[in-house]
C-alpha cells in the first residue's frame, strides 16, 4: 500500500493544529488544570499542565499511528485493502473530533467547567458522519459493529451495518438536538447511544444469523 500525501493532510493538520494550540494556550494556563470532570462538568481531578497537553499530544500521534495501520494487520486485509481509503475516512473522522475536544478541554480548562454540551453536540455529529458511511464498510475485525454474529457471515454484517447507518444518523441528529436544548450529557448519551448500541450491536444481528440458520443459510461462520 503506498503511502500518499495527499490523503494524510488533514489528519496531519489535525495532529499539527493539537501541537500549535498546546503551544498557544500552554502560558495561559493556571501550573495546575483539571485532568478529570465529573457528570455535571466539574473537575474533580487535577494534575499539571505540562502534563496533561503531553499527553492529549502524544495521544493523537498514537491514535493517528494506530488507526492508520490498524487495518494492515486485520486477518481479512486482502479481501479489504480496496476499501482502505473508507478505513482512513473514518480515521480522519475520529481525529477531527479529538480535535475539537481538545479545543473544548483547553476552554474548560480555564473555566473549570466542561462544556458538556457542546461535547455532546460534537459527538452526535461525530455519529452523523460514522452513520453515513457504516453501510459501505467491509467484514473486518477492527472497525464497525464487530459482535460475532456480524463478523460470522456477509449477509449478517452487511445488513446489520444498513441498519446501524441508519441509527447512528437518527441517534446522532438527536444527540446533538439534546445537546443544543443542554440536556445533561449523560442523559443524552444514555436515552440515544445505549439503546442504539443493544439495538443494532447484538439484537438485530442475533436475531438475523439465527434466522439465517433456521432458513439454512448458514451452516457454519463464513471466514
Amino acid at each position: 500500500m503506498k503511502w500518499k500525501l495527499k490523503r494524510e493532510i488533514l489528519p496531519l493538520m489535525a495532529i499539527i493544529l493539537v501541537g500549535i494550540l498546546s503551544f498557544i494556550f500552554y502560558p495561559t494556563l493556571p501550573e495546575t488544570i483539571p485532568s478529570h470532570f465529573n457528570k455535571d462538568g466539574l473537575p474533580d481531578r487535577f494534575a499539571p499542565k505540562s502534563q496533561i497537553l503531553l499527553i492529549y499530544v502524544a495521544f493523537i500521534i498514537f491514535l493517528y499511528l494506530l488507526l492508520t495501520f490498524l487495518p494492515m494487520i486485520d486477518p481479512f486485509w486482502k479481501k479489504i485493502q480496496k476499501k482502505y481509503s473508507l478505513f482512513l475516512l473514518f480515521r480522519d473522522f475520529v481525529l477531527l473530533f479529538f480535535l475539537f475536544f481538545y479545543i473544548i478541554i483547553l476552554f474548560s480548562a480555564k473555566a473549570d467547567k466542561l462544556q458538556t454540551n457542546l461535547f455532546g453536540a460534537g459527538l452526535g455529529f461525530l455519529f452523523v458522519l460514522i452513520g453515513n458511511y457504516l453501510p459501505k464498510l467491509p467484514r473486518n475485525f477492527f472497525f464497525g459493529v464487530r459482535t460475532p454474529w456480524a463478523l460470522a457471515s456477509e449477509v449478517v454484517w452487511r445488513k446489520t451495518h444498513i441498519l446501524s447507518g441508519w441509527a447512528f444518523v437518527l441517534g446522532g441528529i438527536l444527540a446533538v438536538v439534546l445537546s443544543l436544548l443542554k440536556i445533561k450529557i449523560t442523559l443524552a448519551l444514555f436515552a440515544v447511544f445505549f439503546p442504539l448500541l443493544i439495538l443494532t450491536g447484538f439484537i438485530y444481528p442475533f436475531y438475523l444469523y439465527r434466522k439465517l440458520q433456521k432458513e439454512g443459510k448458514i451452516e457454519n461462520p463464513e471466514l
